[in-house]
């Protein structure tokens, strides 16, 4: 059976306000928000903080945006949360793979993750059920009661896509399946100056650009 993925306006915003009591602008708003701070670097920054500074940025963006409807943070084992007020769902932020974003494809974490994040994962699965059998000795995922969506993004010399997504198994390190994908419309990057190695070398190709920021229609 073909798991959803929701790409129309109507369905991501119907599901963003009914999982998270957030709105398409607020995703929006804080993927930009990451891009504004790739921007601000200057060639004297090392090689690969431009990169690190949109994620750590895009986690700051997240947590700004939901901490007045009483969203928290957590930062144990160095693995940044945003955790719903409910405690039963929690937000991480990933650079994704080239297929972030695109419907048809299934993408995946860029870099390989380590245990918080696989954790959580097997937590997803025990909490939605989504196999026959599971091991019978799973690793506790601090509270496991937590669902963890995955707020993923790719950047390319023409655009970023962007989709905040449920994913239910990962092996060694890597994101191979989903439970639920909300996709967004790419944000196109205008008159970039900027090159990207292969997304999957697990290499940090990043260097700094000039952006105009339009959305696409």
């Amino acid at each position: 059976m073909a798991l959803p993925v929701r790409n129309e306006e109507f369905e991501v915003k119907s599901r963003l306000s009914e999982v998270f009591g957030l709105e398409a602008n607020d995703i929006q708003d804080i993927i930009m928000q990451g891009l504004y701070a790739r921007k601000a670097c200057t060639p004297n920054h090392p090689r690969t903080y431009a990169g690190l500074a949109q994620w750590a940025d895009t986690v700051r963006a997240l947590r700004d945006k939901t901490s007045p409807s009483g969203w928290t943070s957590s930062d144990d084992n160095n693995f940044p949360l945003c955790i719903h007020p409910s405690n039963n769902l929690m937000i991480v932020v990933q650079t994704g793979d080239r297929d972030t974003g695109i419907s048809a494809n299934n993408p995946s974490n860029r870099a390989a993750k380590g245990t918080n994040t696989e954790q959580a994962i097997w937590a997803n699965q025990k909490q939605l059920s989504l196999f026959d059998a599971l091991p019978e000795v799973l690793v506790e995922a601090g509270n496991s009661n937590r669902i963890m969506w995955v707020l993923l993004y790719h950047v390319t010399p023409s655009e970023i896509r962007f989709e905040l997504s449920l994913p239910s198994k990962i092996v060694g390190g890597k994101i191979r399946s989903w439970q639920e994908r909300l996709v967004f419309p790419a944000i196109v990057l205008d008159q970039i100056d900027i090159e990207i190695g292969d997304d999957d070398d697990g290499n940090d190709n990043r260097q700094e650009f000039e952006i105009n920021i339009e959305r696409k229609i």
